[in-house]
């Protein structure tokens, strides 16, 4: 590939969201490469204008983030227009973007199988921050979860499992408010409350609210004996909360819910392997993770796909300096949303979810 090749990373502006992190987690593995040369730029609805002169541009698109593009429009770009994928059901990348916008689809899904030729299952895009960060042994086990105040996490499932093994033990748990999470700090304190009363004696709950940076998070997660998700959620998408997990290098445990299914190649679920045997034995799983899923695994395959897309695309040129992100008349996310009432899966009719609940005074497994 010539080496000149210059790209623009379009991302969404920085918020509390695990989105624009992923799209920032993708960028800098990206941009580890020596053949190409890759910018960036945040945009929103009243600032979407971007730099032309390159090569190809790929968006982080997510119809919570930019839900406002016209991406039926985003081809009069002169250059190849990727796009990031981070809602998918197995096998499927497009429950939440459309299927012939782009011309290419990096699907942060290794598990995905498509014969799509423009679509490309990508590792999750880890980092190398591990090092950094030296675990010290805890005298009683210390139990780590994390995660927006979202439906299905599964928090007090942990604290239940905690209940079973351990008679001395203590359980952290980090529920930030997300920005795109409606009610998010009431449903937080709601479920933190909720992981109290669930333990048993011996077992202290300590629940925290901030949200930390992906840093912190790690080093957060490196001071637990095990890092614990039990997810029972029916949600595209894998969970992006195991990033971190893996890449503090602790012990790991996790569900046998489908978010997870890119870790049950490695990892026995819960309960088929206990809190004990993962404190164990899970450590290897968790590097050979860290291997298939470095950086430089995610730089190559790029490389790999844009190589190919180049042969099969024809370059489009302009002599414009600008190009202005068209905005949605038509609402894709509109459809999306039909789609999902069908499935019974959905992301933006949490808010609607959550206050009907309180309407009819659902009981607290109904909430969670």
């Amino acid at each position: 590939m010539d080496p000149g090749i210059k790209g623009l990373f379009i991302n969404n502006e920085k918020a509390q969201d695990s989105i624009h992190e992923s799209g920032m987690m993708a960028f800098d593995c990206i941009k580890l490469s020596t053949i190409l040369s890759l910018d960036y730029i945040e945009i929103h609805k009243e600032n979407r204008n971007i730099p032309l002169g390159y090569d190809f541009y790929i968006f982080n698109y997510h119809p919570s983030t930019m839900g406002w593009v016209d991406t039926s429009k985003l081809k009069n770009l002169p250059g190849l227009v990727l796009t990031l994928v981070l809602e998918v059901l197995p096998n499927d990348p497009f429950v939440m973007c459309p299927d012939n916008h782009f011309d290419g689809y990096c699907v942060l899904d290794p598990t995905l199988k498509s014969r799509n030729k423009k679509v490309f299952a990508f590792p999750r895009p880890l980092d190398s921050l591990s090092l950094h960060f030296t675990a010290e042994p805890n005298e009683i086990p210390v139990i780590g979860s994390f995660g927006f105040a979202t439906k299905g996490k599964g928090f007090q499932h942990v604290v239940a499992a905690v209940n079973k093994e351990f008679d001395k033990a203590v359980v952290r748990i980090n529920i930030p408010f997300g920005d795109f999470v409606p009610d998010s700090k009431e449903y937080a304190h709601f479920l933190g409350e909720l992981c109290k009363k669930t333990a048993k004696e011996g077992i202290r709950v300590d629940i925290s609210y901030e949200y930390m940076s992906k840093n912190e998070l790690i080093e957060w997660c490196s001071k637990n004996t095990i890092n614990c998700f039990l997810y029972d959620r029916d949600l595209p998408g894998l969970a992006a909360t195991t990033d971190q997990a893996i890449v503090s290098a602790r012990p790991l445990s996790v569900s046998d819910n489908e978010t997870f299914r890119h870790i049950h190649k490695y990892l026995p679920p819960y309960p088929k392997l206990s809190l004990k045997e993962s404190i164990d034995q899970s450590v290897l799983w968790v590097k050979q993770m860290q291997n298939d899923w470095s950086p430089r695994v995610f730089c190559s395959i790029f490389e790999n796909m844009l190589e190919y897309l180049f042969l099969i695309n024809t370059p489009k040129k302009t002599d414009r300096d600008f190009f202005e992100i068209p905005i949605l008349e038509n609402n894709f996310l509109n459809r999306i949303i039909k789609r999902f009432r069908k499935y019974k899966r959905y992301i933006k009719f949490q808010k609607w979810q959550y206050k009907f609940s309180k309407r009819t005074k659902l009981n607290n497994e109904e909430l969670i």
